[in-house]
């Protein structure tokens, strides 16, 4: 059975063009801004904040770690395929 080109598989995004095959991973970027609601933020020359300071979270304020680990996995799986 024949089911075509493939065009997204495992979150890649593939075509092929001129005698090439392209290999693209702009949709699943795209997906992780949009999940963690990040479509607005700005882009930065360094993730690092160099003028940081600690301040004190009251009760009720602590972020969920699952949603930081989501997003800490979602980017690992982005970088190393």
């Amino acid at each position: 059975m024949d089911m075509g080109l493939m065009h997204y598989f495992l979150r890649l995004e593939v075509w092929k063009g001129d005698g090439a095959l392209f290999v693209s991973q702009g949709k699943y970027a795209n997906e992780i801004l949009q999940i963690f609601r990040m479509e607005s933020y700005k882009p930065m020359k360094t993730s690092l904040v160099t003028n940081c300071r600690k301040e004190n979270v009251t009760l009720g304020e602590e972020g969920d770690a699952t949603i930081c680990w989501n997003l800490v996995f979602s980017l690992i799986y982005l970088v190393n395929t």
